[in-house]
């Protein structure tokens, strides 16, 4: 900005100094430098015409004889010319009689004739001898003998418009100097106070308030000087009175930033040490389902387990949560059956509402095997949170989980998933805050009814994250719909459902070893027994070094890898495994961690890990797991699986 204004005022005045005297001289020196290149090439036209004529007035008698003799002394005294480079004599047939350059005879010497500005003139023979009477009769006047022809170089002419042109660009430049010297001090005196000026203004945009410049101009000039000096003295007073207050922001901001990143590492600590005994509870009690006990037994366990999931659920609402604070959450979309997605979640609330005495229905209308794109877990965790508030909330009435407003346009789908219900409703002035953090609509129903306030706050990020909106439409004690709005790709699918259900109906067994990297002993006979019921063999490794130890002796289909670990944890194993060419340099490695963040699933990823589950896992899990990775590298046998 400085040097554009610094320059433009000093390109003006340049400009008015300069100008007219460039254009003058690119005018006037461009016409007498034609005018002069003009007269040298006259002067040299005329020059060599002039000498054809007088050789052609003197090469009559030496045609008639052919004795070169007479016409020798003329021609050398002419080749003596600096410019005279070649002469010729032809008679009028045409044929050459005589061929000098330089004073040598050049007959059958190879010259550049291009190079070479030729005059010729015809050699006339006059009839003196005839009768007076028939002399001016054109049959006696003359009579064509031949020609002579002259090449003159064109080297002087060259050297004498360069001299021209040298000339005139000297005395240009003169002129420009003195012009432009004029011009420069008369800018000076002008501009040198604007750019000073100019200068002090960029400094205070910059914030440096104490600059001033120098009052040394007259008249407008040094009024506006005084103007900016005034304007900086007051901005430099207001920006003393500002800074108390900018360094308290800026403690007080650090602060924040401390808080926020102890929280952070607050909540990656207690989740890791809160999901890690989680998952031996839930799995030992996942085992005890499928042990025989009395019926009384059996409803103690699955009272275990809900309250366990329960638990789980809300560590999980406080870590999704702080994922969203952080911009970290992660979303993975792929094809999926949304019909038999929806079913399953309904399928999940059917036990609850009938304990409940609620009428429960999923419909779901034309979207028979329709396959859409979107994030299937996070779009399963919305619609549980959804439908458990209104299970939650409904004493008498019904649940409903229907599917909306569907269309189709251009390979997309829009569609509105509803969740509705009968229960207390949401008066309209707490509908403005129900979707805030830790927000519910009074403070009674945390006592009545439980909760952290966080799952509406994470349902609306996780909807607006996949593209849609979440509304609402309530009314006090008439009941509440909330409606997911989605435009989603969308394919048709082929018997998926029946093949979904198939599966869930009858686990899949698998073969072949694998490698479990664990050192909590609940953890490994949870993840042990489990693994047998999929009818696997498994070897263990208490740390990274037995890991790798084991490794180096057994090639394995799959190696489920626990992250902190003594002596060697998962991440120095997974780098040390694949950086050795052994069997097990491209088997796949799962990472099994508590810690669920996001960076920490990235960071298995760049180790050289092919995914990752999460603790406390359930055998669902495992299972598709299980499938995704021993299927894919029994259908492509050894090559190495994309991540």
């Amino acid at each position: 900005m400085k040097l554009k204004n610094a320059w433009g005022l000093y390109g003006q005045i340049l400009l008015l100094g300069l100008g007219p005297a460039l254009v003058l001289s690119i005018i006037l020196g461009g016409y007498f430098i034609n005018a002069r290149i003009q007269d040298v090439q006259q002067e040299l036209d005329n020059k060599g015409q002039l000498i054809a004529v007088q050789l052609a007035s003197a090469a009559d008698y030496f045609v008639l004889t052919g004795n070169p003799s007479i016409i020798s002394p003329l021609t050398r005294v002419l080749l003596e010319d600096k410019d005279v480079q070649f002469i010729e004599i032809e008679d009028i047939a045409g044929i050459l009689l005589y061929s000098h350059s330089d004073g040598h005879t050049v007959k059958h010497k190879d010259i550049d004739r291009g190079l070479l500005r030729w005059y010729q003139a015809d050699i006339i023979q006059y009839d003196v001898l005839g009768d007076d009477e028939d002399w001016f009769t054109a049959d006696n006047q003359e009579k064509v003998l031949g020609q002579v022809r002259v090449g003159l170089s064109g080297a002087f002419m060259a050297e004498r418009q360069n001299e021209i042109l040298i000339h005139a660009l000297l005395i240009a430049t003169v002129a420009m100097l003195i012009s432009g010297l004029i011009a420069w001090l008369s800018a000076s005196r002008l501009a040198n106070p604007i750019t000073r000026l100019s200068n002090t203004v960029d400094r205070m945009a910059q914030g440096d308030y104490s600059a001033r410049t120098e009052e040394l101009a007259s008249g407008e000039v040094k009024q506006l000087q005084v103007g900016v000096n005034t304007l900086a003295g007051a901005l430099q007073a207001a920006e003393e009175v500002q800074q108390h207050y900018v360094e308290s922001l800026i403690s007080a901001r650090e602060a924040s930033e401390a808080a926020n990143k102890a929280k952070s590492e607050f909540l990656a600590v207690m989740t890791h040490e809160l999901r890690t005994p989680m998952n031996g509870v839930l799995g030992m009690l996942q085992l005890m389902q499928s042990t025989t006990m009395s019926k009384e037994q059996d409803e103690y366990v699955e009272i275990a387990l809900s309250s366990g999931d329960h638990l789980l659920g809300l560590i999980n609402d406080v870590l999704d949560f702080s994922k969203i604070e952080q911009g970290s959450i992660e979303l993975e979309s792929r094809f999926f059956d949304l019909g038999s997605s929806l079913r399953r979640i309904g399928d999940g609330f059917k036990a609850i509402t009938k304990a409940k005495g609620l009428d429960f229905q999923v419909k779901l209308g034309e979207i028979e095997r329709l396959m859409v794109n979107a994030d299937e877990v996070r779009l399963r965790q919305v619609l549980t949170n959804l439908l458990g508030n209104a299970v939650k909330f409904t004493q008498k009435g019904y649940v409903r989980l229907s599917v909306e407003a569907l269309e189709y346009v251009r390979g997309q789908v829009k569609i509105n998933i509803v969740v509705s219900d009968s229960g207390k409703g949401i008066s309209e002035e707490n509908q403005g805050r129900i979707f805030d953090a830790f927000q519910q609509e009074d403070a009674s129903i945390s006592r009545q009814y439980g909760g952290t306030g966080l799952g509406l706050a994470i349902s609306k990020q996780l909807v607006e994250k996949m593209g849609g909106q979440l509304l609402l439409q309530s009314t006090a004690k008439q009941g509440s719909r909330f409606i997911c709005q989605f435009v989603w790709d969308c394919r048709t699918s082929e018997q998926r459902g029946h093949i979904q259900g198939d599966l869930e109906e009858k686990p899949q067994q698998f073969s072949g070893p694998i490698l479990l990297v664990e050192d909590n002993e609940v953890n490994q006979k949870v993840a042990l027994k489990m693994l047998a019921a999929f009818g696997l063999q498994v070897d263990v490794a208490v740390d990274g070094v037995q890991a790798l130890k084991r490794c180096r002796q057994c090639a394995y289909g799959l190696i489920l890898m626990d992250l902190q670990m003594p002596n060697m944890d998962g991440y120095e194993a997974t780098k040390a495994i694949r950086g050795e060419e052994g069997l097990n340099q491209n088997t796949p490695i799962i990472a099994l961690t508590a810690n669920a963040f996001y960076e920490v699933k990235s960071q298995c990823l760049e180790m050289g890990m092919n995914d990752f589950l999460a603790k406390p896992y359930k055998k669902a899990l495992l299972g598709e797991l299980l499938n995704r990775w021993l299927s894919a590298k029994a259908a492509h046998g050894s090559s190495p699986l994309g991540r």
